[in-house]
């Protein structure tokens, strides 16, 4: 059980203070897990502090492969939604 940061992590440091585990770590070209220290907050905390706190959607993933903050989660906006909301933008 460890969660996944993916390569739409922009390096901004929000989650690593936050790892009651230790587990997060800088890495190139994003941030790292380590697998062996994730606890995904289990005893800790209901949520994944990491998660809670990444300000960009869908860059961690649970040990399923499933967005802890999946598109949408931190707007509120369905992501077909913001797709037709950008190409609109783009537009003009």
């Amino acid at each position: 059980m460890a969660l996944k940061i993916i390569d739409s992590c922009v390096n901004c440091w929000a989650c690593e203070p936050v790892c009651p585990s230790k587990a997060i770590f800088e890495a190139k070209p994003h941030f790292l897990i380590d697998t062996k220290k994730c606890t995904e907050c289990d005893g800790d905390f209901s949520d994944p502090q990491c998660a809670s706190i990444c300000p960009i959607e869908g860059a961690i993933l649970t040990s399923a492969g499933i967005p802890c903050n999946p598109p949408g989660s931190l707007t509120g906006i369905p992501p077909e939604k913001m797709q037709a909301a950008m190409a609109e933008l783009r537009a003009h």
